[in-house]
C-alpha cells in the first residue's frame, strides 16, 4: 500500500501487532509440553495447580502450539482479505511509484510473489511475537512491532540509495527527474510545491483509498483484541485517547530515528551509522527502555520469563 519496500515490513509488523494486542490471551498459553525427565519434569496443568502456585496471566486460547488458533487465523484473514489486496492494487496501478521508480512495470509473477511474501511475513510476525509472549518476553514482542515500524520509516526516509523521501513524493520517473535541487533553505519553496503537487496526484488519491481500509481494519482488530484481553485479565486499560497518544509517540519516535540514521549514513557512511545500533537496541529493548514504557502504558502483561 505504501510501496514494495515499505509494505514488506508493514506485513511483518501487522502480524506482530495483532499478536501483541492479544498479549493477555496469548500470555496464558505455554509451549508444547516436553517429555518428562528426572531433571526437568513436565509442569502440572494449571487446572490441577496448587493454591500456592503463581497464577497465570491472562486467559489461554483453546489451542495447542504456536501454529494454530483463532488469533493466527485472524491475522491471516487480515493479510489475505485486506492488506495484500490493497497493496497489490496500488502496486499494479502505480508500479513506478511502488518500486521507488526502479521498475517501470510489475508482471503478474511479480505481483504473485509480492502477495506471497506479504502473507508469509504476516504469519511470521505473528508467530515470532506469539512465541515471545508465550515465554513472557513481552518487551521483545513489542520490539517486533517497533522494529518493523522503524524499517518502514527508514525505507521512506532513506530508501535503498539515500533518496527515499524524494522517491516517495515523486509519482513516477518523470516526476522524480523534475525534483528540484535542494542545497539550502532558499530551495525549500520549490520542494514544497513538488510535495504539494504529489499530494494532489492520482498516486496520493490511491494511497488514501487503499490506506483507509488497511489502517482502519488493523486498528479495529488490535483495539478489540486488546480490550478483550484486558477484560479477561481484569486489568484497567489505557483508554482510547491514551492508546492513541502512545501510538503517536511510537510513530514520531521511529520517524525521528529514521531521519537521524539517514543523516548518519549520509555523513559518516553505513559503518559509522551501524555503530549506533547497539545503543539504539539498548534504548528500545533494555529493561526500562522505550519498549518497556510502551508495554506499561498499554497495560500489557508484566515481563516474566518461563525459560
Amino acid at each position: 500500500m505504501l510501496g514494495v519496500y515499505t509494505d514488506l515490513p508493514w506485513a511483518y509488523g501487522a502480524g506482530a501487532g495483532i499478536a501483541l494486542s492479544a498479549a493477555h490471551q496469548l500470555r496464558g498459553a505455554r509451549p508444547l509440553a516436553r517429555a518428562a525427565s528426572p531433571t526437568r519434569p513436565v509442569p502440572a496443568s494449571p487446572r490441577h495447580a496448587s493454591a500456592g502456585d503463581e497464577p497465570r496471566v491472562g486467559r489461554a486460547p483453546r489451542v495447542k502450539g504456536a501454529a494454530t488458533g483463532r488469533h493466527l487465523a485472524l491475522a491471516l484473514v487480515y493479510g489475505a482479505l485486506v492488506f495484500v489486496p490493497t497493496s497489490l492494487a496500488v502496486a499494479r496501478a502505480h508500479p513506478e511509484w511502488a518500486t521507488m521508480q526502479y521498475k517501470g512495470s510489475l508482471s503478474r509473477n511479480d505481483l504473485v510473489l509480492l502477495a506471497a511474501a506479504e502473507l508469509a511475513l504476516v504469519a511470521a510476525g505473528f508467530l515470532v511475537a506469539r512465541g515471545l509472549l508465550v515465554r513472557g518476553r513481552i518487551r521483545l514482542a513489542a520490539v517486533q512491532v517497533i522494529g518493523a515500524c522503524l524499517v518502514m520509516a527508514c525505507a521512506v526516509v532513506h530508501g535503498p540509495d539515500g533518496d527515499g523521501w524524494r522517491r516517495f513524493v515523486s509519482a513516477d520517473r518523470a516526476d522524480l527527474a523534475r525534483f528540484p535541487d535542494y542545497t539550502d533553505l532558499g530551495d525549500a519553496g520549490p520542494v514544497a510545491r513538488h510535495v504539494l503537487a504529489f499530494l494532489g496526484s492520482d498516486v496520493a488519491v490511491a494511497l488514501c483509498l487503499a490506506g483507509a481500509p488497511a489502517v482502519g481494519a488493523l486498528v479495529l482488530i488490535m483495539g478489540v483484541l486488546h480490550q478483550f484481553g484486558l477484560t479477561d485479565a481484569g486489568a484497567e486499560g489505557p483508554g482510547v485517547i491514551r492508546a492513541g497518544f502512545v501510538g503517536a509517540v511510537v510513530a514520531g519516535g521511529v520517524a525521528a530515528t529514521a531521519v537521524l540514521l539517514s543523516l548518519l549514513v549520509h555523513g559518516v557512511g553505513w559503518v559509522g551509522a551501524a555503530a549506533v545500533l547497539p545503543v539504539l537496541w539498548l534504548g528500545v529493548a533494555a529493561r526500562g527502555g522505550f519498549a518497556a514504557v510502551v508495554v506499561n502504558d498499554l497495560a500489557l502483561p508484566e515481563e516474566h520469563s518461563d525459560l
